[in-house]
Order: structure tokens, then C-alpha cells, then sequence
């Protein structure tokens, strides 16, 4: 009896002792990244395309470092070296080395460590994926029995160089996906493109070619966490689809974006879209406090619910009838004109820059707008954010489109007080301020738009 107690005893401490050990076990949920950048400089690197470990990465002066990311699963991340991109598959438990020259355009990325392999096929991939798209216009633009050749012969080559690898099984698993999804992203972007081409029509797109991608799961909280732009792009441009075709009967466009979040599930996937979608809330919603608490219900990354609440504490400011931030800008005739300088006018202001393509787009409607108020009490102010180098691109495009109005270029682009202060980082951007110099609209209609002429026939114009 004794012994059967001695023997149960010791059992019971075995199981301790073995809980314990369980309980100080290191869980493996970090990859160990070393670098050696040469010729880097001043400029910054840092980590993208992966919510887990996006940021800066702090480099020593000889170009090297060590840093510790901790992932929440196994997948794709990008690192900017400068002006150079390198796309890695990192997993739990990697240390991995690599050494580039972004100085060099001939000089290969070389890696060491257990996933070299990987990380050298990662490249090779990516590679021939930018190399198939070198001249876009002739890519996208070719007829779709060309375009689906092209893109299936690419993807047999990947597939055929992965299956005949020696990587791992589940890496090759999650990478054949990563294939598929690169072609769904191509199919939607020739799609896209065509329409574009054909001003908004899309008969020319053969019936089912985007059936894979309408069979996708768009609410994959995993797939948004391990394939990143390639799942999200889909998705995110699938929900701008919806609701060009609701356009007729949606709600304004953050609002849509909003409604349709609503219905999602995945965290990943709510704070991408409503990231890459706060440029849009603007003063010209009806009500932002509404919007504002929307957006962080909807929202559970810290760090982004911190950017809504920052904008929203610009944009409150914006209302109609506050006083309008000023400015006081070069004009291409000659001098500077201040917001001061227009008081006893309705000024209509158009914040673009030459670059911008829909930003051109506009100038003809502005110049129908300038004809039809000619010798009214309003004033037409074109504000470009050219940066300091493109100044010359500025003034030779204000002389060869005869662009008519008041002139201006900000001082400081896009970083420059008027801009900031209303807070604008997408353009084209339209701006309504009255005789007094207060706000009538932060956001006002655009030149193109069918009821800009009814928005400014309500204005007391004389």
C-alpha cells in the first residue's frame, strides 16, 4: 500500500514539474531580421505591407542592425531601403541575414539564414511580376484572350518553379494562394483599366472573367493578416465597385464605405479600408460628429483611432460660417495674393498641382465656370502644391493651357499652413468662401459636377 502511495506521489510532482515546464516554455512568436545596407546614407528604412511589424527600423551609421519582429502568423512583408524595395516571407522562429548594395542596381540582394531559399525566390517572383507590367499602358491596354494568356503562362512558370522546390509544404500552400491572388489583383486592374478606357463602359470585359474573384471570401480576417495588399487590395477595391454601381442611390461616399463596413467582421480588414479611406472625411459631411463616432466604433487599431480623432479635430473647425484659414501666395503674374486681398468676394478655390491627373480633368469645366461668372462678384483661384522643384512645370503649364483665374502656388506643397489647416491630403480639393472670408464650404462641389452651377446660382452673386 505504501508503495502505491509513494508511486502516486511521485507521479503528481512528475505532472507538476512537467505543467511547470510547459508554463516556462518561450513561445517562438518573433523572426530575428539583420541587415547590412551599404550606401544608405541619410535615408530612413523601414517595414511595410504588414500591420504586425510596420515602421521604422533604427540603423546603425555603417548601414547595419539587428531587429526583433513579433508576428501574429507566418507571411509577406516589404522593407524600404531608401528608394530600393525588398519583399521577404518572414515566419515564427527566422533569423535571417541579408546584405544589399542600393547604390548598385547590378549588385544582387543576398540572403543567409534557413529561409534564404525562400527569400530568394520571393524575389526572383516579385521581379518577374513588375517585369510583366513594365509598360502599363500596353499590358492592360491589349485584348482580354492576350491579357489572360499572358498573366496564365506567368502563373504556370511560378507554380512550376514552387512545386518543383524543396520549401516547406505549408509555405508552399500559402504561397500558391499568394499566386492566385497576384492574378485575381491583375484581372481587376485590366478590368478597371478598360473601363476607364471605353469612359465608364464595361461590355467589352468577357462574361465570368472576374468570376474567381467574386467567388473570394472579401471578410478573411487571417488571409488580410498573412497576404496583406494582395488580399486587401481585392477587397478594397472590390467595395469601391460596389458602390460605383450604387452610385445612383448610395449614401456619400464615406458613408457608403461606412454602411458597408458595418458588415464586416474582420478587425484587419475594417481598419486597412477605413485607413486608406480617411482622406475622405471631410467638411463636406453633413454631420462629423455622427461620422466621427462611426468611424471609431468601427475601428480597433489604436494608432488609427488616435488619426480619426485628429482629423476630426481639424475638420470641426471647417464648418460653415467659421473663418476661413488664410493664405498669402505667389501669383503667376507677379507678386502675392493674400485671402485678404479678395475680401468683398465669393471665392471659389481649386487646390491642384500639375501632376494630378483628375485635377486636370477639371480645367475645362473651371474654364465653362470662369466664362459663365465672368464680371460677377467671384473670384477663381487655382492653388497649386507643386513642390519647390516642379515650380517651373507649374508656370509652363499655367502659360500653355491658358489657365485663367488667379494663379497661385503654396509655399511648402502639401505641407504648406492653408493646406494643412484645411485639412487636405487628396486633391483635387474645392473650396467656397464668402465676401467676409468665412467658410461657406470646405468641400464644395466640383467643376465637372452637373449641380455646380445651381450650388453657385444660390450664392448672392451680383
Amino acid at each position: 500500500m505504501k508503495t502505491n502511495i509513494v508511486l502516486i506521489v511521485a507521479l503528481c510532482m512528475l505532472c507538476i514539474t512537467s505543467c511547470e515546464k510547459k508554463e516556462k516554455e518561450e513561445v517562438i512568436d518573433y523572426a530575428i531580421l539583420h541587415g547590412n545596407i551599404k550606401n544608405l546614407g541619410d535615408l530612413k528604412v523601414f517595414l511595410f505591407d504588414n500591420p504586425a511589424v510596420n515602421g521604422p527600423i533604427t540603423v546603425n551609421p555603417d548601414g547595419t542592425f539587428t531587429d526583433t519582429l513579433h508576428l501574429s502568423q507566418n507571411g509577406y512583408v516589404k522593407l524600404r531601403a531608401g528608394y530600393s524595395t525588398i519583399d521577404m516571407f518572414l515566419s515564427q522562429g527566422d533569423e535571417l541575414t541579408f546584405t544589399t548594395d542600393i547604390a548598385s542596381q547590378d549588385s544582387p540582394t543576398v540572403f543567409t539564414g534557413e529561409s534564404a531559399a525562400i527569400q530568394q525566390y520571393i524575389m526572383t517572383k516579385s521581379e518577374s511580376q513588375v517585369s510583366l507590367m513594365q509598360d502599363y499602358e500596353l499590358f492592360f491596354g491589349q485584348e482580354p484572350e492576350t491579357f489572360i494568356s499572358d498573366i496564365n503562362s506567368l502563373k504556370e512558370r511560378q507554380m512550376k518553379a514552387l512545386d518543383s522546390s524543396v520549401f516547406p509544404e505549408a509555405f508552399k500552400k500559402i504561397e500558391s494562394k499568394a499566386l492566385t491572388l497576384f492574378q485575381m489583383n491583375l484581372k481587376m486592374r485590366y478590368a478597371s483599366h478598360q473601363k476607364y478606357l471605353a469612359n465608364g463602359d464595361d461590355s467589352m470585359i468577357p462574361e465570368g472573367f472576374l468570376e474567381d474573384v467574386i467567388a473570394l471570401n472579401k471578410d478573411n480576417d487571417t488571409d488580410a493578416k498573412q497576404y496583406n495588399s494582395m488580399y486587401l487590395e481585392i477587397v478594397t477595391n472590390d467595395l469601391i465597385n460596389t458602390l460605383e454601381a450604387k452610385k445612383d442611390t448610395v449614401a456619400p461616399f464615406l458613408e457608403g464605405i461606412v454602411n458597408e463596413l458595418e458588415n464586416y467582421k474582420s478587425p484587419t480588414i475594417k481598419n486597412h479600408i477605413l485607413n486608406s479611406m480617411l482622406f475622405a472625411f471631410s467638411p463636406g459631411e453633413s454631420d462629423v460628429h455622427i461620422m466621427k463616432d462611426r468611424l471609431l466604433a468601427l475601428a480597433s487599431d489604436e494608432k488609427l483611432k488616435e488619426a480619426i480623432t485628429a482629423r476630426y479635430d481639424k475638420i470641426k473647425k471647417l464648418v460653415k460660417g467659421q473663418p476661413s484659414p488664410t493664405f498669402d501666395y505667389e501669383n503667376f503674374k507677379g507678386g502675392e495674393t493674400a485671402l485678404q486681398d479678395l475680401k468683398g468676394k465669393y471665392v471659389y478655390i481649386d487646390v491642384w498641382a500639375t501632376w494630378c491627373g483628375p485635377c486636370i480633368g477639371e480645367i475645362p469645366y473651371l474654364k465653362e465656370l470662369e466664362h459663365t461668372y465672368e464680371g460677377k462678384n467671384i473670384e477663381f483661384v487655382s492653388i497649386s502644391v507643386d513642390e519647390k522643384n516642379d515650380y517651373s512645370k507649374w508656370r509652363t503649364m499655367v502659360a500653355n493651357k491658358e489657365l485663367g483665374g488667379t494663379q497661385l502656388i503654396s509655399e511648402n506643397a502639401f505641407s504648406s499652413e492653408f493646406i494643412q489647416d484645411y485639412a487636405i491630403n487628396a486633391i483635387p480639393r474645392f473650396i467656397i468662401i464668402d465676401p467676409e472670408g468665412n467658410i461657406v464650404s470646405a468641400d464644395a462641389t466640383r467643376p465637372s459636377d452637373a449641380n455646380i452651377k445651381s450650388k453657385l446660382d444660390a450664392l448672392d452673386l451680383k
